[in-house]
């Protein structure tokens, strides 16, 4: 059975690739299948953190209609067991603004991917391919740094994922999924006040929508001085947009991963006992049980 796992960002530079590659090499140590999906449409280039600098097909090919699925493009890493790469689409209008057919088409093949664990690297920023690539994964991941512009984008970022996730209770024709894309909002509150004042009901479906959307926060290049104020930011996250917000981890500035990068082989594989090699193992020890935990939880009873 395959567990998809997005990783995304409200802020670019933020180190969002950088945990995808790690945590796709980390998962496959672990002894499960793992595919890491670039799907940064019009900048992919996560391919390049495992050094291979120029793959013969790319999620281009796939978009072209010149392969008729992923299968064919997907690519062993080399030097790496269990794990493979479906390489991104290159820099192009047609990729970066794909219809809402060709959009519905992707997500198909994805699932339809042989893995055990489908590892999304989602583009940073909010646009709809972004947040749609993010919500159609079971478990997220949301990457900051302490730098407050970075917080505040990544504040935006789940808040316009939580709005993203209350319109998926309805279809795209349905009156209240209109009202909810024509609107902002500050709240979840008004987001269901308006859904209810529209349709009797509504409130309870997008609650239904939300029951299981709680993504796990990593913040990373944590230094002396430069934290999160998690519980701030959690208050936030409950108060405002009616979700629980886990932190799977902290990565701290560490001058290895830097090293990691131009070596062109990921920090937990170049380093593994740096400070951000370690911090880098334990969110996968963390990531692997929340895993195995949604595993359990499809087993019928």
């Amino acid at each position: 059975m395959t567990i998809s796992l997005s990783v995304g960002s409200g802020k670019g530079g933020v180190g969002k690739s950088m945990l995808a590659a790690n945590l796709a090499i980390l998962l496959a140590k672990a002894g499960r299948r793992v595919c890491i999906a670039d799907l940064d449409l019009g900048g992919a280039d996560i391919h390049i953190l495992f050094g291979m600098f120029a793959p013969r097909r790319s999620l281009s090919d796939f978009l072209r209609r010149d392969a008729a699925n992923l299968e064919e493009i997907i690519l062993d890493v080399p030097g790496f067991h269990n794990l493979r790469i479906l390489p991104g689409a290159g820099d192009t209008l047609q990729t970066a603004n794909m219809t809402f057919a060709e959009k519905q088409r992707l997500l198909r093949a994805l699932s339809a991917i042989d893995t055990d664990v489908l590892l999304l690297d989602i583009g940073a920023g909010v646009s709809l391919h972004t947040l749609d690539f993010f919500m159609m994964s079971e478990l997220q991941i949301c990457v900051t740094t302490p730098e407050p512009t970075a917080v505040m984008d990544f504040y935006t970022f789940l808040q316009l994922s939580t709005i993203r996730r209350a319109m998926s209770a309805f279809s795209t024709q349905h009156p209240v999924n209109k009202a909810l894309r024509e609107k902002s909002f500050k709240s979840l509150a008004e987001v269901l006040a308006l859904a209810e004042t529209m349709q009797p009901g509504a409130k309870m479906e997008i609650e239904a929508a939300l029951r299981f959307f709680n993504p796990l926060l990593v913040v990373n290049m944590v230094g002396a001085g430069a934290r999160v104020n998690l519980l701030k930011l959690r208050q936030l996250s409950k108060n405002y947009l009616g979700i629980f917000l886990p932190t799977l981890g902290e990565i701290p500035f560490d001058a290895a991963v830097q090293e990691a990068l131009r070596s062109f082989i990921p920090v937990a594989e170049s380093a593994p006992r740096s400070a951000a090699g370690q911090a880098l193992s334990s969110i996968a020890d963390k990531a692997g049980k929340v895993i195995d935990l949604c595993l359990r939880k499809r087993q019928p009873a």
